[in-house]
């Protein structure tokens, strides 16, 4: 009797070890979600000042990304651009960045963003760090998100959020048209991110 006892106690004090591993890892998972970017209800583009008084806008058509999310709180981003989808509304001058006087694309064939931080600063807004590669160099930029909201997909039924990410950059710190002459008087240095992100819960 006592032997089985031993066992019964053995056998209940391993069941019960068991059940709340697997709750544990439950709670952790539940708390953990993933975000992929959706592109075709997403925009990655930029703005850069011409001859001053002008300015030249483009986008980038190509890319992919993934947001993970801890308890309600982002905790990692990561964005990958094919470089080759530049556009700026003028064929011959897309092709013209897609050389080594600007992006390199042959050479550099993406673009690529890693959160380091993601810090709340007001109800809606946040503070985004990370590294930004371009060109074979990488720079820690600093850009703004706002959190626009979320809703459930009526035909999918899937979740939704929507951030805008702003920021700027310096071109020159990327040697984007650096290999260029006329890009010095032409182009200005400073470069403005408009980013409006929806992203799709898996």
């Amino acid at each position: 009797m006592r032997f089985k006892e031993k066992h019964y106690r053995f056998v209940k004090k391993e069941l019960l070890y068991v059940f709340l591993l697997f709750f544990g890892l439950f709670i952790t998972n539940a708390q953990k979600s993933n975000w992929q970017i959706d592109p075709a209800h997403s925009t990655i583009g930029f703005s850069i000042p011409y001859f001053k008084v002008g300015e030249i806008k483009g986008i980038f058509s190509d890319y992919s990304g993934s947001f993970v999310e801890n308890e309600g709180e982002i905790t990692a981003i990561n964005i990958v651009i094919k470089t080759v989808s530049i556009h700026t509304n003028q064929q011959k001058r897309d092709e013209h960045l897609r050389t080594n006087d600007f992006f390199g694309a042959e050479h550099y064939p993406e673009i690529k963003f890693v959160s380091s931080s993601f810090t709340k600063i007001s109800d809606k807004e946040y503070e985004l760090k990370g590294n930004l590669t371009m060109s074979g160099i990488t720079k820690e930029i600093i850009l703004k998100a706002t959190y626009k909201g979320s809703y459930v997909h009526p035909k999918f039924k899937n979740t939704r959020k929507i951030f805008t990410i702003t920021g700027e950059l310096l071109r020159e710190d990327f040697k984007v048209g650096t290999n260029y002459p006329p890009a010095k008087f032409a182009l200005g240095n400073e470069v403005s991110l408009v980013a409006g992100i929806q992203l799709i819960k898996e």
